[in-house]
């Protein structure tokens, strides 16, 4: 992983807060984010401020602007590189897909569902209620609760807005939960759900 532009919370894993790519000649010397001897990444994305990426072993990496538990490290912290630990999610629970938002993160997990974490002022990590999750101690791993889907369902893929997410189910169906002020969760009206 590469990362270059703004580091104000050390997001692109640097060790850090310099911007990179704004320089002449800064792109052709960028450094890999250190993600752990041998580790490489599967996939990557961005939230406002900060990074996360699956690992080749499917587990979980965050780093950058951490002020609501987006990192997963149970503190509201900002970290500047990646940690030498991986999040838990949970005893053996590894990731197939992760998404970022302004400062909420979801993952699809090995058994097709969903866990979120970080801010949830409005429902954004579908756990029907608006604590945070993610920024302490004992809010992660197993006590960090799947979101309920509906019977039997299961998530295919997932995506994060500024303050929603939303998933296509097994059914090819679709289901957004979070802020819902200008009618982001497609239900015909803008009421926050979650």
């Amino acid at each position: 992983v590469k990362c270059w532009g703004d580091n104000t919370y050390g997001q692109l894993g640097q060790g850090d807060n310099s911007n990179i790519g704004d320089n002449l000649n800064q792109m052709g010397s960028l450094n890999p984010v250190n993600l752990g001897s041998e580790r490489t990444a599967k996939s990557i994305t961005t939230g406002t401020g900060y990074t996360c990426v699956i690992l080749d072993d499917d587990s979980v990496k965050c780093w950058g602007r951490g002020h609501a538990g987006q990192l997963g490290h149970g503190k509201t912290t900002s970290v500047d590189s990646p940690p030498n630990s991986p999040i838990n999610l949970g005893s053996g629970i590894t990731a197939k897909a992760i998404t970022a938002g302004n400062s909420h993160t979801c993952a699809v997990i090995d058994n097709s569902s969903i866990k979120c974490w970080g801010k949830n002022d409005s429902g954004q990590l579908g756990l029907e209620n608006t604590s945070n999750r993610g920024d302490g101690s004992n809010e992660m791993a197993d006590n960090l609760p799947a979101v309920n889907l509906g019977s039997g369902k299961t998530a295919r893929a997932i995506s994060t807005g500024d303050s929603h997410t939303c998933t296509v189910l097994d059914n090819a169906s679709l289901k957004c939960w979070g802020k819902n002020d200008s009618g982001q969760l497609g239900l015909g009206d803008n009421s926050t759900r979650g």
